[in-house]
């Protein structure tokens, strides 16, 4: 058996050279259409500098997607009968090789993958209907060429090993063909939803919903009879911050897509309302209890209504909506925060819906690209914003009022919305709590909710249900290092601590999360210029995991919950459910090893949340 498992490897190493070396030759041509210059082009006739000027784009496109093919040809083979009883090979990769038999995984054909062996049918673009039996098929994972994974499916036998890499320590609880199972049946679900209305991808870290809504997007963006619908231009995702926006930007190339817009919402917002002077910040205000009570009091402005008239002063616009409801230690903190020329959320909330019931659409200005004369010049105009898709990354962060206004910006032909995130993981005031709270109402099909895949080691899940949280512990679950928490008067012990584990984790990567931003500035200059230690705080680590984390400066202080004067009861409850919300946030960001410093046990802590 093992003879006979090399050299099915063998058999597959040889092929993959093969494939790499003609999929080279073919780069080598694609190149030459792709380099043809502006000047060349220009010398055409008029009639002709268009179809020149698509094919040079079409051409660079094609170059980045056989830079993938590359390393990685194909990730499924199906061995199939023909409905004529002709016995053939199909790979299946995430673009198309034609030359080689290789489909992407947006062809009709390619929905073959997810099914069981024996008769099976698929649908042609047309509405024809084609049956094939499905005799065997091979998975692959296949990185810069190099074989990681490898598995065999045969009639009347189970899923066999054929081989698989060994992991890293830091990566070995990491189960692959439970992602793998997990992944096929979720991403046929999304991949056949219909393309019209909301979908929800939701569950907690690590259960692959992003990866999924980034294959929705790729999907749309090239099957047949979409692919007119959903051109990369008229698609935006939106994300948390600067960090995911560079994340997503590296992945999408790797699908295809090379011209969907992501942004933050603030980005987006400033980028509407021309507010090139202005920065974003989070929550404006020192303590903790002056930007709670801060983000409280703007809250019940937002949800007055009846917003000023727009007009080129936003500062003023701002001052007489929120007039009526700060109190005189918050006006004169909005007066700093005007100096400072810093918006907040809410801000720009305000500001849009005013812009809005004015002008009745939001406008943006794009730059591009024509010839005048033979010359090649720049021109812009003003375009009214219009989507076609909308991704909409930890959605449970958003106001109800945030995704309201950008909702108004799809498409009626299309009415596409992608919600990814965890409803159980909020941790912002003010947040959706519910789909109605934005106007949707989610058909049980399209609400799609995934398990996590537990990468997580028994004594980390242990050690987080000890605290009262609702954790699983699989049966399956590693046992890995036991949970440390230690007592530390100052950010120097914690320091000390986190260098001794340095050389272990040389190779994985490294958290340090803190509940307050200022409590990180001393972790970042020291460890500023390694580049696998990420420093964060709870809230910006949500949607990211690491192979250890240190969670530093716990402190009680750090999670009261307390007020000078009087709030509504339910304006409290929420505080404390968001920090404990948070809490588990930052719990749930390691893989193998959890490390908590500070001045406090979490026992302690969250007895009071």
């Amino acid at each position: 058996m093992e003879k006979y498992k090399e050299k099915l490897l063998n058999n597959l190493k040889l092929h993959i050279d093969y494939i790499s070396k003609k999929v080279l030759e073919k780069l080598e041509i694609t190149k030459i259409l792709a380099n043809k210059s502006m000047k060349e082009i220009s010398r055409m006739r008029p009639e002709d500098q268009a179809v020149q000027m698509q094919l040079k784009a079409n051409a660079q496109n094609r170059i980045v997607e056989l830079d993938n093919l590359k390393g990685s040809p194909y990730f499924i083979k199906c061995y199939i009968t023909d409905d004529k009883g002709e016995e053939k090979e199909y790979f299946f990769a995430k673009h198309q090789f034609s030359e080689e038999s290789i489909y992407s995984w947006v062809a009709p054909v390619a929905s073959i993958r997810f099914e069981n062996l024996g008769k099976v049918t698929y649908k042609l673009p047309d509405g024809e209907t084609k049956t094939i039996t499905i005799n065997k098929k091979e998975q692959y994972m296949i990185v810069d060429g190099k074989v990681i994974f490898f598995s065999l499916e045969e009639k009347g036998k189970s899923r066999e090993l054929i081989y698989q890499e060994h992991f890293t320590r830091q990566k070995s609880e990491f189960a692959l063909p439970e992602i793998i199972a997990q992944m096929e049946k979720a991403q046929d679900q999304v991949i056949r939803a219909s393309y019209k209305g909301p979908l929800v991808i939701s569950g907690p870290a690590g259960s692959g919903k992003t990866t999924l809504a980034l294959h929705r997007v790729a999907y749309l963006t090239q099957a047949p009879d979409t692919s007119d619908l959903y051109t990369p231009k008229s698609i935006i995702v939106f994300v948390q911050d600067i960090g995911t926006k560079k994340y997503f930007g590296t992945l999408l190339p790797g699908l295809g897509i090379n011209d969907v817009q992501i942004m933050t919402f603030f980005e987006w917002a400033f980028t509407i309302l021309g507010l090139s002077d202005y920065s974003y910040t989070e929550i404006y205000g020192n303590t903790e209890e002056e930007k709670d009570m801060y983000e409280y009091q703007k809250l019940k402005a937002l949800r007055s209504g009846g917003y000023p008239s727009w007009k080129t002063n936003i500062l003023s616009i701002l001052s007489f909506h929120y007039d009526n409801y700060f109190t005189k230690e918050n006006k004169i903190l909005f007066n700093k925060q005007k100096k400072d020329k810093k918006l907040d959320r809410f801000d720009l909330v305000i500001l849009l819906q005013s812009y809005f019931e004015k002008y009745k659409k939001f406008e943006i200005r794009r730059s591009y690209k024509t010839f005048v004369k033979d010359q090649v010049v720049n021109k812009i105009e003003k375009k009214v914003v219009s989507y076609s898709l909308m991704i909409f990354d930890e959605f449970q962060n958003y106001l109800p009022e945030q995704l309201h206004i950008l909702k108004s910006c799809l498409s009626e032909d299309t009415k596409s919305s992608v919600y990814v995130g965890d409803i159980a993981q909020q941790v912002k005031l003010g947040t959706v709590r519910s789909f109605k709270d934005v106007g949707e109402n989610i058909p049980e099909e399209r609400n799609i909710l995934l398990s996590k895949v537990y990468r997580n080691t028994k004594n980390i899940l242990s050690f987080i249900q000890s605290l009262g949280y609702k954790t699983i512990i699989p049966d399956k679950a590693k046992d890995g290092p036991l949970v440390t928490e230690k007592i530390f008067d100052t950010y120097t012990e914690e320091i000390e601590h986190i260098k001794e584990f340095i050389p272990k984790y040389e190779n994985g990567s490294i958290g340090i999360l803190a509940k307050d931003e200022s409590y990180l500035l001393e972790f970042k200059k020291e460890f500023e210029e390694i580049n696998n230690i990420h420093v964060l705080t709870m809230l910006e680590s949500q949607g990211v995991e690491f192979d250890i984390v240190f969670l530093v400066g716990i402190h009680k202080s750090s999670f009261n919950i307390k007020h000078n004067f009087d709030v509504i009861p339910t304006h409290t409850e929420e505080r404390k459910r968001m920090q404990k919300d948070l809490l588990y946030v930052a719990l749930t960001r390691t893989i193998t090893e959890l490390h908590i410093l500070g001045q406090d046990k979490l026992k302690d802590i969250i007895i009071k949340l």
